[in-house]
């Protein structure tokens, strides 16, 4: 019937509309199709804002540019089905108050459903370089495409998921021992709270699947957790928990306490206490819920968690709250700011210190905040199972020379420093060095600048292998610098060697960060004086091999006017060469 409707009023519109001078038929055709009625008389203000607030964007490639033309396209349609008789005066008066108001609103729907576009295109994108891929390759692209498409949903997903970890990663931590772990789960409040909260409640009638008022407050008498004028945050929160940790089960109106898993076992308690910590972390609220600052953090609590997880220490309370007030200001539409703004400090610190005394942070004594060793092991757990790549120290250890660097990317100073010593010691001097030495030589620049960081570290026993490694272009400033840094006093890395390293380092930045952050970084504290000037000026004669890119970005990005022109002169005689 829906279909029949459909093909009706689309070539109904059709004619009506050749005789008016033409219409946008296939924007008319489009919201036909997504309204898929039986019946015209279904057609009413609400559903035309659901078609073109939620379905058009969701369903049509547009951008906010292509408003005005579809809701031209709506207009003209609600004329033609108006001027056939299918629609009476007061519906004609409704969805043309919709079309009169709704403008501003399809256009944000439109430009998030574009951003959302963009994102995608980015992540098939990289999904494409992944499998060697050519972007610029059409034929290439198209059959990448074809099977992709043919692939089954789930098959579809697991690459995705796939590209997701490897954009998505974050810092390497190191976990406490399983059985420290367990034990401080088994101590914590937030299990034994739950437990009791399980077998305190088995029995009782629920309302809307919750406890009733007075069982609150009984609960919360009967587990010493506080309560303020009749509210009790930490039971409501606690009761959640339990429920998403299937501690307790509704049945018939009332709650059952479900059979625990056996605590007795390592694994099972700390995925008993995950499971629990995720129920207290993870809120969600209705989107067109107008949300107290509370409920704000609340929300948000997974992000300031993700915060300190990735800081790695201790973080100032001030720290916190700047970054979730901006965070939310620039997520959410606020018709209070100053007001939301002034409730976050409190809110967050009632969550926090609620975390804290359920084990997952440290107590806050000095205005800083850490996430426990518990905590640590349960924000990883759920970043896992939110598709993250989320490293542990030492898990490059057994890695080859390639692994080691491309792991080191993502940790931190403090982190890299004892990942190192762990790949060092799994290997003799003489192996380490000849994997960062053939890395040095066959790879990228962004990779000789880690390797030689590494190479640096590497014990005496290596040096037949370091100084072999002075006959190679691509390996001589760092074997160099080793050798002096070593002992060997007379040798050094020479003028030429020193130009060639600058060159390589600001390529690899390049390759890391992009031409204007890596010039910011690598430049910003260098004064514009002789031996720079004479630098940008000769370097162009060296043969390394991105010398004419490094050039292109100092004279695009640098802040001297005169050094810039400099240095695009410099690349113009770089790439002629």
């Amino acid at each position: 019937m829906a279909e029949k409707w459909v093909e009706t009023t689309v070539e109904g519109f059709e004619a009506w509309a050749a005789t008016r001078g033409g219409a946008d038929l296939h924007g008319a055709r489009i919201l036909v199709e997504l309204a898929d009625l039986n019946r015209t008389a279904e057609l009413d203000g609400e559903l035309l804002r659901e078609i073109l607030l939620e379905d058009f964007p969701e369903n049509v490639v547009a951008g906010p540019d292509d408003g005005p033309a579809v809701l031209g396209a709506a207009r003209d349609l609600v004329a033609y089905l108006a001027e056939g008789g299918e629609l009476d005066g007061a519906r004609v008066r409704e969805l043309e108050g919709v079309l009169d108001t709704v403008g501003p609103e399809f256009t944000e729907a439109l430009e998030a459903s574009a951003e959302n576009d963009g994102n995608a295109a980015e992540l098939f994108l990289r999904m494409m370089a992944a499998d060697g891929v050519d972007p610029d390759d059409e034929a290439a692209v198209e059959a990448w495409a074809r099977e992709f498409e043919a692939l089954s949903d789930e098959e579809k997903l697991e690459r995705t998921m796939r590209q997701f970890a490897a954009d998505n990663v974050v810092p390497p931590v190191r976990l406490a021992p399983r059985a420290e772990l367990a034990a401080a789960a088994r101590a914590s409040a937030l299990l034994t709270g739950a437990l009791e909260l399980a077998s305190w409640a088995d029995g009782r009638a629920l309302e809307e699947d919750r406890l009733t008022e007075d069982d609150v407050k009984a609960a919360a008498a009967a587990l010493g957790l506080p309560g303020e004028d009749g509210e009790h945050p930490d039971l409501e929160r606690l009761w959640d928990a339990a429920r998403h940790a299937d501690l307790i089960e509704v049945d018939g109106g009332r709650a059952r306490g479900a059979q625990a898993p056996e605590t007795g076992e390592d694994e099972a308690v700390l995925a008993l206490w995950v499971a629990l910590f995720d129920g207290v972390v993870t809120r969600e609220f209705p989107e067109d819920a107008a949300l107290s600052p509370l409920e704000v953090c609340q929300g948000e609590l997974p992000s300031v968690l993700l915060h300190l997880y990735e800081h790695g220490t201790a973080a100032p309370f001030g720290e916190l709250v700047s970054g979730l007030v901006e965070h939310v200001q620039d997520s959410y539409e606020i018709a209070d700011a100053p007001t939301l703004a002034q409730g976050l400090p409190q809110a967050l610190r009632l969550e926090l210190d609620g975390l804290a005394r359920w084990g997952a942070l440290t107590p806050d004594g000095e205005g800083e905040t850490a996430l426990t060793p518990l905590g640590v092991h349960a924000v990883r757990e759920l970043l896992l199972a939110d598709g993250y790549t989320a490293p542990l120290i030492g898990d490059l250890a057994e890695g080859s020379a390639e692994e080691l660097v491309g792991g080191l990317v993502h940790h931190r100073e403090d982190t890299a420093e004892q990942e190192i010593g762990l790949w060092l010691a799994a290997r003799s001097a003489a192996e380490a060095a000849d994997g960062l030495l053939e890395l040095m030589r066959e790879g990228l620049p962004a990779q000789r600048n880690i390797a030689a960081v590494v190479l640096q570290q590497v014990g005496q026993d290596a040096e037949p292998l370091i100084r072999a490694a002075l006959g190679a272009r691509e390996t001589r400033p760092y074997a160099a610098i080793w050798l002096n840094t070593h002992g060997d006093e007379e040798t050094a890395p020479s003028e030429d060697d020193l130009q060639w390293m600058f060159v390589d380092t600001l390529a690899g930045m390049i390759e890391a960060v992009g031409p204007h952050d890596a010039v910011q970084v690598a430049l910003a504290d260098s004064e514009v004086d002789a031996d720079l000037t004479a630098l940008i000026e000769n370097v162009w004669r060296l043969d390394h091999p991105h010398v004419g890119e490094v050039l292109e970005a100092v004279g695009e990005h640098h802040h001297d006017k005169e050094l810039a022109k400099l240095a695009r002169k410099a690349a113009f005689k770089a790439r002629s060469k």
